[in-house]
């Protein structure tokens, strides 16, 4: 009897379950959007670090970091760094973290948001 791999299905309906919990949650959707946004920062980080030629050995030279924690940081496989790690990573590299918007919002949508956001 030939085996039928099942994996593809299942994925799928777990990626369709996410998608309709992100469209219909708030708290799903800011999870999603705050672990996304992290992701990009250690991506930046990451990429950074390659542009300008150093290696993460050099990145822990340079920060007292373990190789362990920049390792983390790059790959994406430490659950949340540390801001103050994170800030440590850039600085090293010549960046800082700053803030910025992500769109401008009046005061009483942004009251909404943040009021929306904190419903349980």
């Amino acid at each position: 009897m030939p085996l039928i791999d099942v994996t593809e299905n299942i994925l799928n309906d777990e990626a369709n379950e996410l998608e309709v919990a992100y469209n219909n949650d708030v708290k799903v959707k800011t999870a999603i959007d705050q672990f996304e946004a992290e992701c990009k920062l250690r991506r930046k980080l990451a990429d950074a670090r390659k542009q300008i030629n150093l290696t993460q050995n050099q990145i822990k030279k340079r920060t007292g970091l373990t190789q362990q924690v920049i390792s983390r940081i790059e790959s994406n496989t430490d659950i949340s760094p540390s801001l103050k790690n994170l800030m440590i990573y850039a600085n090293a590299l010549g960046y800082e973290i700053t803030l910025q918007p992500k769109e401008i919002l009046s005061v009483g949508e942004a009251s909404n948001t943040y009021n929306q956001s904190n419903i349980k």
